[in-house]
């Protein structure tokens, strides 16, 4: 496994999320409530930049069809409204941790 460091955790905005490249992959770090989470940056449903999205009653809405993913689990919260195209799923979770001020994954 390899050790990535995302960014500083005054970074993140409370409610909110910040996109980031690490390792040549996209993560979406979000904070709610104080706590940290690392998501996969990239909608399951056509690879939206989930970076662009919106955040939607705790929720990040993707820029392109809309899916929704809780910013605390990357659960689905609101399925794709197109029919023939496809479903979205939950999000990939990482475990974060933190070493004075950073944050960091294992992948």
């Amino acid at each position: 496994m390899t050790r990535l460091k995302l960014m500083r955790e005054e970074e993140v905005p409370e409610g909110g999320f910040v996109g980031v490249k690490a390792g040549g992959k996209q993560y979406l770090v979000t904070k709610v409530d104080g706590a940290i989470s690392v998501l996969d940056g990239k909608c399951t449903h056509w690879g939206g930049p989930l970076r662009m999205g919106k955040v939607v009653e705790g929720s990040v809405r993707c820029p392109v069809h809309g899916a929704r993913y809780d910013l605390r689990t990357g659960e689905l919260t609101k399925q794709v409204g197109i029919p023939l195209i496809g479903k979205a799923d939950d999000l990939r979770r990482y475990e974060a941790s933190m070493e004075d001020g950073d944050i960091y994954i294992e992948v």
